[in-house]
C-alpha cells in the first residue's frame, strides 16, 4: 500500500526497533543498479552509520583522474542490508556493501539488488523513467540490520509533498528524521534536550540498564559515569549495534584520559599467539608477588614506553606526503625497538571494524562523581563537545601524531583468571584540538 504520511514512514520504521531515519532524494538519472548509489565524496561518517564489516581490497591503480591517489587502499563495508516493504516486511540483500572509490573519491552503495526477489524495482536503471522522483530511506535496527525502503512519485503520495528535512552533518549527502518527533526537528535537538534535563537534575545515582530489563539497577565499577548516562537516556549498555541516541554515540569521562576502543591485536605475536601465551612472553610479574602478571603501559609513537621497552608506529604512512601506501601494508604496530620483534599489530581492517562502529557522531562530556553516604553518585559538565564526521585514516594520523595512544590492562590473576583490556585513549587535556584530528567538524554545545 502507498506511504502517504511522514507519521505512516515513521511507524514502518519504528515497528522494527528504528530510531534514526537517513534520507536521500535519489538523483534522476543516476542512483541505480548499474552506476550505483552514491553516498559522498568519502568515507569521513558514511562507515559510521550503519554496521559493517569492513575489509580492504586491491590498491587504486587510476591514474586517470586528476585527484587520483595510486596505491591508496580501497575499503569495502558489508553491510546487513534489509529491504522493508510498504506492508512492514523484511527481506535480506545477500551482498550489499559499501564501497569506497579512494581514487575519485567517492563512496557508493553496491549490490543491493541481487539475490531479493522484492528488491525495489525503482532502483533499476531500465526502470527509472516509470518512477518519477526516489527517495531512499535507511535506518539501522537494534540487531544491526540495515532496513531500507525506496519511495517513488509513481505511487506513493508522500514523495510528491515530501518535507524539507534536516542535513546530516557527519554526511550531508542524507537528511535525517527521528522516528519519535516530528519532522523539522533534528535528532541533535532531541538528544540536547534530553541532555539538558539530566544536567539540570544534577546528582544521580550510579546505575546501569541492562538489555531486556524494564528498569535500571545500581552499579559500583569504574564504568559508572557512562553506564548511567546512558541508562537515564534509555539506551541499554553494550545492547545496540548503532550508535547510543538519536545518532549519536554518547562518552563521559573523567580524569585525564578518555577510552576511544578496545581492539585486540590481529598480527604481532600477541595476534599469532593465545592471551595467556602473550602474556607468560612479555607480561611481568605484579609487584606485590602474588603470582599475577600484567602488561600495562602508556605507548606512544616515537616514545619508548617506560613500563614495557616498546614503542608504537604506523606502518604505510609517509607523514611528509600525508599519504598511505596499500602495498607496504596499512597498520599500527607495537615494537620492540631492541630487537625489532613486532609485539603487536593492527591490520588497517581492524581498526576501521572498531573504529568506525558508532564514532561518525559522538558528543563527549565531563562527569564528576561523589560519595554520598555509601552511594556514589555522578553529575554532568554544563558544556560539550561534539564530532561529526570521521573515519580510520584519521585514527591513524592522530595515532602517528601521538593524540591516540595504546593503554592496555592486560592481567592474569594468581587463580587463572584473565582481563584482556586492550585500550587505545585520548588525553582529556586540549580535547577540542584533539578532536579536531579526529573528526571533520567540532563544536561546543551548552547543556
Amino acid at each position: 500500500m502507498p506511504v502517504r504520511t511522514i507519521p505512516e514512514l515513521q511507524r514502518l520504521f519504528a515497528g522494527h526497533g528504528v530510531r534514526t531515519l537517513y534520507v536521500k532524494h535519489l538523483a534522476p538519472r543516476q542512483d541505480n543498479d548499474k552506476n550505483q548509489i552514491y553516498l559522498g565524496k568519502g568515507l569521513d561518517g558514511i562507515l559510521n552509520l550503519f554496521p559493517a564489516r569492513i575489509v580492504e581490497r586491491s590498491a587504486s591503480e587510476s591514474v586517470a583522474k586528476p585527484r587520483s591517489s595510486s596505491g591508496k587502499p580501497k575499503l569495502e563495508a558489508l553491510i546487513d542490508l534489509a529491504w522493508m516493504g510498504h506492508e512492514g516486511r523484511l527481506e535480506r540483500v545477500p551482498g550489499a556493501r559499501i564501497i569506497d572509490y579512494f581514487q575519485y573519491p567517492e563512496a557508493r552503495l553496491s549490490g543491493f539488488l541481487a539475490g531479493c526477489a522484492t528488491a525495489p524495482d525503482a532502483l533499476r536503471r531500465a526502470s527509472l523513467a516509470t518512477y518519477g522522483r526516489r527517495i531512499l530511506v535507511l535506518g539501522t535496527a537494534p540487531s544491526g540490520t540495515v532496513i531500507g525502503m525506496v519511495l517513488a512519485e509513481r505511487d506513493d503520495p508522500l514523495v510528491r509533498d515530501f518535507p524539507e528535512l534536516p542535513v546530516l552533518a557527519a554526511v550531508p549527502v542524507f537528511r535525517v528524521l527521528s522516528t519519535a518527533a516530528a519532522a523539522g526537528v533534528a535528532p541533535l535537538d532531541l538528544l540536547l534536550s534530553e541532555l539538558r534535563a539530566i544536567v539540570s537534575a544534577g546528582w544521580h545515582p550510579s546505575v546501569i540498564l541492562k538489555p531486556g530489563a524494564s528498569a535500571p539497577v545500581p552499579f559500583k565499577g569504574n564504568q559508572g559515569a557512562g553506564y548511567t548516562l546512558e541508562a537515564l537516556l534509555g539506551v541499554a549498555a553494550n545492547a545496540a549495534k548503532e550508535p547510543d541516541a538519536h545518532g549519536y554515540e554518547i562518552k563521559s569521562y573523567r580524569g585525564s584520559r578518555i577510552s576511544l576502543m578496545t581492539p585486540t591485536p590481529d598480527g604481532g605475536y600477541q595476534g599469532d599467539h593465545s592471551f595467556r601465551e602473550f602474556m607468560a612472553h612479555y607480561g611481568r610479574p605484579a609487584i606485590k608477588g602474588d603470582g599475577s602478571r600484567r602488561f600495562t603501559g602508556l605507548h606512544r609513537v616515537g616514545k619508548v614506553c617506560s613500563s614495557t621497552g616498546f614503542e608504537l608506529r604506523v606502518k604505510g604512512y609517509d607523514p611528509a606526503s600525508d599519504t598511505f601506501d596499500a602495498d607496504a601494508g596499512i597498520a599500527a604496530e607495537m615494537v620492540d625497538p631492541a630487537t625489532g620483534d613486532i609485539v603487536a599489530s593492527w591490520s588497517l581492517e581492524r581498526l576501521a571494524n572498531s573504529w568506525n562502529a558508532k564514532h561518525a557522531s559522538a558528543l563527549y562530556v565531563f562527569a564528576e562523581a561523589r560519595d554520598a553516604a555509601g552511594e556514589i553518585q555522578y553529575r554532568y559538565a554544563s558544556e560539550a563537545l561534539i564530532g561529526e564526521g570521521t573515519d580510520v585514516f584519521r585514527l591513524l594520523r592522530a595515532i602517528h601524531t601521538g593524540l591516540v595512544y595504546y593503554d592496555p590492562a592486560d592481567s592474569v590473576y594468581a587463580d587463572g583468571e584473565q582481563k584482556v583490556r586492550p585500550q587505545w585513549r585520548m588525553s582529556s587535556a586540549n580535547l577540542e584540538r584533539t578532536m579536531g584530528k579526529l573528526y571533520s567538524e567540532v563544536r561546543r554545545v551548552t547543556l
